[in-house]
């Protein structure tokens, strides 16, 4: 890890952006300079393969504010190609790092008759709240949870230490649960397991072989044999025709 030379004392929240096509030569202290050319940079880190430690050709880069990320974003993202690279650096906010900075909580257990005022008078009394939105269903009618988004940090976590677990809205008999909202990447990773786990506990049903030992799958129609008749299972149809043949031969011999 190489530090920057002038550390975060604003009271900012640091952004990380993830940069790539750096060489793998590159040390963190010359990606470091490189950058700190264009903004106030807190420290390089740079992306190591677990088992042979060396480069990866890409890395993160922690800067004291959204401002001075910005300024690295748009002097060198697809603008500078460094010394030994093929293409342009690719610098971009890392994976979560936009919705953190929203300071986005989620609200649940709200009454499904509750309004946006009364959430927002509410929860306005731990800072300026930015946006808010009930969630609804297709008929608009409220899922009794919400979204909402504070101008800094220190206000969206002061809301949810004073709020969740520990006020009841009226006409609601549990009290609101206020978390920090999911980002893109802990959504989709939900939905993986949510898959995953379906997928173990699917019934094994094969549709085209019922089992002999069990119901016959839904929808199962046995196939037809000519005779007027369906066969629930193929193999007693030899078993029918020599039937068939037993009688034929009783009436033809012995019906007289």
């Amino acid at each position: 890890m190489a530090e920057g030379k002038q550390k975060n004392t604003t009271g900012e929240e640091s952004v990380k952006l993830f940069v790539g096509q750096v060489p793998k030569h590159m040390t963190e202290a010359q990606v470091l300079a490189i950058f700190e050319e264009f903004a106030l940079v807190d420290e390089v880190n740079i992306i190591k393969d677990k088992a042979t430690l060396s480069s990866r050709g890409c890395c993160f880069v922690i800067c004291p504010s959204r401002e001075e990320a910005d300024k690295a974003v748009d002097a060198c993202h697809n603008k500078k190609t460094l010394p030994g690279a093929s293409s342009p650096l690719q610098v971009k906010y890392a994976d979560g790092e936009l919705e953190r900075l929203e300071h986005k909580l989620f609200v649940g257990m709200l009454p499904k008759n509750v309004k946006e005022d009364e959430v927002a008078d509410l929860f306005s009394k731990y800072g300026t709240i930015k946006d808010l939105q009930i969630i609804r269903g297709s008929q608009q009618t409220s899922k009794g949870c919400a979204f909402l988004k504070y101008e800094t940090k220190e206000q969206a976590l002061d809301a949810l230490q004073a709020v969740n677990g520990k006020h009841r809205m009226e006409g609601s008999s549990v009290p609101l649960v206020v978390k920090w909202a999911d980002t893109e990447k802990e959504r989709l990773a939900r939905r993986a397991q949510k898959a995953q786990f379906q997928a173990l506990n699917k019934p094994n049903v094969d549709s085209q072989h019922p089992s002999l030992f069990g119901a016959l799958p839904m929808g199962y129609v046995p196939p037809y044999n000519g005779y007027g008749y369906q066969v629930a299972f193929p193999f007693l149809y030899g078993e029918i025709l020599k039937f068939q043949k037993h009688i034929l031969w009783v009436f033809l011999f012995c019906g007289k």
